[in-house]
């Protein structure tokens, strides 16, 4: 009774221990496995390398390496709407999941703005904020990298089964229409969702 087993360790922060558990501690645990399998892939760090991101540097509270992590997070875990994400804000999975720091701090209490916590946040970013990251990935030139990250994490799948070169690959990519709530620069009423959305493709 009350034994713990370690089932997994993640390599991005040595300091999270998957256990089998009676107690129930996150919903979510599952977004640490899936921040694992990114992190291999190491398509996300690829991605925000040629994201432009229009913040001043000085301003941004969350890099953009986590306001990726969650978006596709959240999407991943079946949490489609952006303002699930001030639900869960606190939720210790998804916290661990999503950020680029180390140990246990993302799960500490961040400080106020003007002092030394002022850019290490606790929690998960708003519905604001990730409303916002997603009107900036629409832009033009962003979108370009989307549409090459797609090519990139093709190819790396490829050359992990060890695939030989191939004279054409075809990508399907399906939509994801994204509701918003207001009226959001780049949003729009799609009549068959019957919604106002960001559709990007």
């Amino acid at each position: 009774m009350g034994e713990k087993l370690t089932l997994f360790c993640p390599t991005f922060n040595r300091s999270i221990r998957i256990e089998a558990r009676p107690e129930r501690l996150t919903t979510d645990p599952g977004a640490v496995l899936l921040r694992e399998i990114m992190e291999r892939l190491g398509i996300v760090s690829w991605l925000a390398k040629r994201i432009t991101d229009p913040r001043h540097p000085e301003l941004v509270i969350h890099p953009t390496r986590k306001l990726l992590y969650t978006l596709i997070l959240l999407c991943a875990q079946g949490w489609r709407d952006q303002a699930d994400a001030d639900l869960l804000r606190h939720d210790p999975a998804l916290c661990l999941a999503v950020s680029t720091r180390k140990g246990t701090s993302p799960l500490s209490s961040g400080g106020s703005r003007g002092g030394s916590q002022a850019r290490k946040p606790t929690g998960l970013p708003s519905q604001p904020t990730l409303s916002r990251l997603v009107g900036w990935l629409a832009s033009e030139e962003n979108r370009r990298s989307l549409r090459e990250a797609l090519v990139e994490l093709a190819s790396r799948r490829l050359r992990a089964q060890g695939r030989g070169r191939l004279r054409r690959l075809t990508l399907d990519v399906d939509s994801l229409p994204v509701e918003v709530h207001g009226a959001q620069p780049g949003s729009q009423y799609h009549g068959y969702y019957k919604a106002r959305i960001y559709h990007p493709l």
